[in-house]
């Protein structure tokens, strides 16, 4: 995981503010170049998205979150297609996470 990734996550998922060159929190939503690509439900979930850029920077951004909150990295892509799980995604769906681990 980059260490933008861990210090930005890391704030989000304790609900701070912080920023690095590209990504930033205000703890509740992370952006990537000013793009939410991930914020805080009220039922405690966490609804993500590559917010139409299906890039490795996206998909390392929301691999870094997820590791920290689920323990394992879903999004991926397949032959040009986005994976999240394993199941075909487009770029702006919204897919929503429980975390069972806190940031360590």
């Amino acid at each position: 995981m980059r260490k933008e990734t861990k210090l930005i996550v890391t704030a989000f998922l304790a609900g701070k503010a912080a920023s690095a060159a590209r990504t930033k929190t205000n703890g509740t939503t992370l952006f990537l170049h000013d793009n939410p690509i991930a914020w805080h439900e009220k039922d405690g979930t966490i609804a993500m998205t590559l917010a139409g850029w299906p890039t490795p920077t996206t998909r390392e951004r929301l691999n870094g979150l997820c590791e920290l909150a689920i323990g394992k990295r879903p999004f991926g892509q397949e032959h040009h297609d986005q994976r999240f799980n394993g199941d075909y995604i487009c770029a702006d769906d919204i897919v929503s996470i429980y975390p069972v681990l806190m940031h360590r």
